[in-house]
Parts: structure tokens; C-alpha cells; sequence
């Protein structure tokens, strides 16, 4: 379950590093040069569960830039060891984001006991009849797990995103014809 708001109004850039959206006014951001020539459609802000907030803008744009053209075509496999082996011999290897998958996985283990542990005591609170009985959002101790888990799950996964993007940018710009 996201978080997220999404409006339809008018997005105006005000100087070089804010956007003015309706509601909740100005917005601090680094990409205001890229809207020169663009007329925002609509907007999404959503809440992640690492607590950055993130802007998606849908616009309307001109003609992007085309990359020259190189005569060259390539055949791609997808590989199990290597991520991917073209035809003419390069092999790309499988990206390795262990650092943050491990820290991933052992915030993984700390949140389900915190949490485990958490809901024994609510469940306590419950069968004692306590007269001011907690619940499960008054722990924080989870919660703060929670943060530092989806924090390493999001840096495996955007350092993983970002290395298949420029995987992919590169072979576009290098070959006109890939199969």
C-alpha cells in the first residue's frame, strides 16, 4: 500500500530549484531545467516507505533527440552467470549489490522479531485487560527497523536499476539493430 496524492493542475517553475504545486506550495527539487519546453499534465506525489517523498510528473514534451546512427547490429543472450553475451563475443557480468542485499536481509530479521515480539505484548495488553492497552504503532522500535530495512532494499534495487539502464543506453547509442 502507497502513499501517494495526484492532481491534474498547473505546475509552475519558480527560479531555478523549485516547483510551485497547487496545495502544497513550493517544492524543492534539482530538475526544473529538463520542464523548459514542457507542459505538466499531472502530477503524483507519493510517500515511500523509506519516508523520502518522490514527485512524477506526466508531461507533455517535443521531439526527444535521436542518436546517430552506427551501421552495426548485435544479437543479445541472456545469460544465468553473465547478464547478458552478444553475439560478437562482450559478455556483460550480473550485477553484484550483495553489500546492501546483505544489510537488507539482516534488517530484515530485526523487524520480524521486533514485530513479532511487539504484537505478543499488544496481545498481553488484550488478555490482562489493561486499562490503557498499546498498541501496535505505539512501538517504534519496528518501525525504525522497518525504515532501515526498506532504506537497504531501495539502495540494492536503485544501484540494480541504474546499472541496467546504462547497460541498456549503451548498446542503444552503440548499435542500431538489436535482436
Amino acid at each position: 500500500l502507497k502513499k501517494s496524492y495526484t492532481g491534474k493542475s498547473i505546475i509552475k517553475t519558480a527560479g531555478k530549484r523549485y516547483l510551485k504545486i497547487p496545495k502544497l506550495g513550493y517544492v524543492k527539487t534539482s530538475k526544473t531545467g529538463v520542464l523548459q519546453n514542457t507542459k505538466v499534465k499531472r502530477y503524483t506525489v507519493v510517500l515511500e516507505p523509506t519516508g523520502k517523498y518522490y514527485l512524477s510528473l506526466q508531461a507533455e514534451i517535443p521531439e526527444p533527440e535521436k542518436y546517430s546512427l552506427t551501421d552495426k547490429q548485435v544479437g543479445i543472450d541472456v545469460g544465468v552467470a553473465d547478464l547478458a553475451i552478444l553475439s560478437n563475443g562482450l559478455k556483460y557480468p550480473s550485477f553484484n549489490s550483495s553489500y546492501f542485499e546483505k544489510k537488507a536481509k539482516i534488517w530484515q530479521k530485526k523487524y520480524s522479531r521486533r514485530r513479532h515480539l511487539a504484537k505478543l505484548l499488544v496481545l498481553q495488553d488484550r488478555n490482562k485487560r489493561v486499562l490503557c492497552p498499546r498498541s501496535l504503532e505505539s512501538f517504534t522500535n519496528w518501525q525504525k527497523a522497518q525504515k532501515s530495512k526498506a532504506k537497504c532494499q531501495a539502495k540494492a534495487a536503485n544501484q540494480r536499476r541504474d546499472y541496467l539502464h546504462k547497460l541498456t543506453t549503451h548498446l542503444v547509442k552503440q548499435y542500431d539493430v538489436i535482436a
